[in-house]
Order: C-alpha cells, then structure tokens, then sequence
C-alpha cells in the first residue's frame, strides 16, 4: 500500500524532459497523507496541466463528495474491473509526482518507518487515477488515487504491497486516453529494485502533524536497530 509520501523537491525535471513540458514548481512537503489535496499530472483537452486533487478518489456515480477511505489506493490486479476504479483506468490516468514514500515493518510487536526514495535523488511519478464528482448544486471536486501492486526487492523485506512507479518511457502512454488495455496492464508491474534505495526514518512521521525535511533523514547507524 501506499499512506503517506513526500514530495522534497519543487522541480520536476524528470517528467519535464520525458514529456518535453514546462511545469509549475511544487511546494516541498514531507508528509502527505489520504484525504489531503496533492499536485496530480494529466491530460485535458490535449494538453498536460499540474492540477491539484484530493487524495482519495469519489467515483464520478458517489452521491456525495465524501471519500472511502479505501479509495485512497487501488490494487493493480482488479483496478481494471473494480466499479470504483474501472472507469478512470480506461480514460482518466494521471502522475503523481513524489520524492519518496514510507512504509512501515512491523519489529517485535512495533511497526518501524522506513523512507523508500529514488536511488538518484530525482522525482518518482506514481502511477494514478483521477476523477471529477459533480452535485446537484453544480459544485465539484477533483480526486486522486494511487495504484499499488506487488513490491519489488527493495520493499519487499518492509512489506508485500508497494505503489506502481512508472518510468519515463511510459509517462506517455500512461496519460495518454488512447492507449489499449494490454499497453497499461503491462506498466503495471514492480519498478526495477535499481531505482530505489532505502533507510530508517524517525517515528516522528507516524503522527499526520509533524511535518519537515527531519522525517526523510536517515536515523543515525546506533538508531537502526
């Protein structure tokens, strides 16, 4: 699964480059979590635009804007079929752009944080979904989630279940509406274990207050234990 993330830089130049676009800078954050309002790359109107969207996707048929929170996730292996889901995997797919991401392993009974981030320092872009839910009033909101999948060896000692990360060569045809089923259910795999690296973060990101460079900081070597 995928709970909390971060966001620790305000240029997004790997996406810039692969899509050859020009993007706003975001705001650096260190603790993103479901139901917060997160940056989300898509396509409208046969263009890319960074937009802002809740974390959590209401489906376009909810009858209020109120978010499972389920919905914050979708599973790689039923997104296609799932009725929450399956209509935004066909014609809405969107980037989330992100530094890294933390999971907890569970140590003798306490569950340790862990900060997983690109083993090159740049931005990672999850794979996700977006929808727009309308009320009767004519009032709207935009939301998000996030495709999680099997892990791959750098996550897989932490937990089983980890976020699809797409790798530039498939940011386009993520986003593009065109693109068949076969094409995307084959992005949906674990990114290779090279992209990656790992370490101990403080407990401190455990509460959904605390925010700050500090929680991505790796605890000192006598801590990791």
């Amino acid at each position: 699964m995928c709970g909390r993330y971060a966001i620790a830089t305000e240029r997004l130049s790997r996406i810039e480059n692969a899509l050859g676009v020009g993007l706003p800078d975001v705001s650096p954050r260190y603790n993103v979590a479901p139901t917060q309002h997160v940056p989300v790359l898509r396509v409208a109107a046969g263009d890319y635009e960074l937009v802002t969207m809740r974390w959590g996707l209401v489906p376009a048929w909810s009858k209020e804007p109120r978010t499972s929170y389920a919905t914050f996730n979708a599973r790689a292996e039923t997104v296609a079929t799932k009725p929450a889901f399956r209509a935004a995997y066909r014609a809405r797919r969107c980037l989330v752009p992100a530094s890294g991401f933390y999971e907890w392993e569970l140590q003798g009974g306490h569950k340790v944080p862990w900060y997983v981030s690109s083993a090159d320092g740049g931005e990672l872009a999850f794979a996700g979904l977006w929808e727009e839910w309308r009320g009767p009033g004519g009032d709207s909101l935009l939301s998000c989630t996030v495709i999680v999948g099997e892990a791959n060896a750098v996550v897989a000692p932490i937990h089983d279940r980890m976020v699809v990360i797409l790798g530039p060569d498939g940011y386009a045809p993520w986003l593009d509406p065109r693109t068949d089923r076969t094409r995307l259910d084959g992005l949906l795999r674990p990114c290779p274990a090279g992209w990656l690296r790992r370490w101990r973060v403080s407990t401190a990101v455990n509460s959904g207050r605390v925010e700050g460079p500090a929680l991505v900081a790796p605890l000192p070597a006598g801590d990791q234990t």
